[in-house]
Formats: C-alpha cells, sequence, structure tokens
C-alpha cells in the first residue's frame, strides 16, 4: 500500500523494519523478544516498539494500513497460526495488507535428516492449509508467490552468476519444488 503505518511482527533485529522505514512507512516494529527489540531500537529506524506476542497484539481495531510477518508461522502448528491470523486482520484497517510467508520445508521430509533433526521446530503447513486459515480468519488473497529451491540462507553463500542463473531457473519450476510462499491478503469493508 501507500505510506502508512505498517506493522513488522516479528521485527527480530530489525532488518525488515529498516528496509520498510527506507520506503517512506511509518513503523512499528514488535516482538516477544526483549533483545531482539533491543537491537531493533539501536538501528534508529524512528519505528517505535512493542515487546508482545502475535496471539495478544495491544494495538486497537483497524490501526494498520499494513502488518509484515516473515518466518514465523513456520514455528507455528495450525491452531497457533490460525489464532495470528486472526488478530492480524483484527488491527489492520479494511483494505489494508497483511502480509506473511509460510514453508514447505522441513526436515521431516527427509528420512536421513531425521537421524540429525530429533524434533524440528519447523511445522509444515500446506499451502492449501494456509489458504484455507486466511479464509478462516476472515482474509482474503490478493497475491501469491513462491520462491527459492534452496534456503535464502544457502543462497547467499553462492557466486552471483550462480543465483542469477538459479532465480532464472526458479521461475520455471513447478511451485511444489519451492520453499517459501509469500501472501498479501486483505480485510474487506
Amino acid at each position: 500500500p501507500a505510506p502508512g503505518l505498517v506493522l513488522d511482527i516479528p521485527c527480530g533485529t530489525g532488518v525488515y523494519t529498516a528496509q520498510l522505514a527506507g520506503m517512506g512507512y511509518e513503523l512499528v516494529a514488535a516482538d516477544a523478544s526483549e533483545p531482539m527489540l533491543k537491537i531493533t531500537a539501536e538501528r534508529n529506524t524512528g519505528a517505535t516498539t512493542h515487546l508482545c506476542s502475535i496471539h495478544d497484539l495491544p494495538f486497537a481495531n483497524d490501526t494498520f494500513d499494513a502488518t509484515v510477518t516473515l518466518r514465523l508461522f513456520s514455528h507455528f502448528n495450525q491452531e497457533e497460526t490460525s489464532r495470528g491470523l486472526h488478530e492480524l486482520k483484527r488491527i489492520i484497517k479494511p483494505g489494508g495488507r497483511v502480509i506473511f510467508d509460510s514453508f514447505r520445508w522441513t526436515p521431516r521430509r527427509w528420512p536421513l535428516l531425521r537421524h540429525f533433526v530429533a524434533q524440528s521446530y519447523i511445522h509444515e503447513i500446506t499451502p492449501a492449509q494456509v489458504e484455507e486459515l486466511i479464509h478462516e480468519a476472515g482474509l482474503r488473497v490478493v497475491a501469491a508467490t513462491t520462491r527459492y529451491l534452496f534456503s535464502p540462507i544457502w543462497q547467499r553463500k553462492l557466486p552471483y552468476a550462480v543465483l542469477r542463473t538459479l532465480s532464472t531457473v526458479e521461475t520455471k519450476l513447478p511451485e511444489q519444488w519451492l520453499l517459501r510462499k509469500f501472501w498479501a491478503c486483505t480485510k474487506d469493508a
């Protein structure tokens, strides 16, 4: 949306908060970790910070023009994700955007990795299940895109020429091969 009030939750160390501030958005950075909020505040983005959980947000209904929630819902099961989406829907204005991602990867997919990862903290929720949770929360999908054949953490270590080729290849692959889906949803009036 046009510059307006945006909630970045969880803000983590404020990387996305700083990027959004640089684009002209007024920011509120929230996280359940006080040390993360301290790092975010040190970035001097102008964002106000709040220590809170996505399941119990301290904001009034219809406060934000948009929310950005990256790398969070993969840590939640379906019920926890549903609760988070309901809270985000509550605090955005009608016509506002709820932007978040979901992952299709979990060590449970590969038997060899199961020997090294006793209990994965990543919950795999299929795109169809995510879409169902979106609708149950009273939101409507306005855009969705799937990216990353490999983890972005691994991709950052690749030479630029390889990364550029990989980005081109990704656009031609079936969606089920890719790891991360980005969702943009809205709350109708």
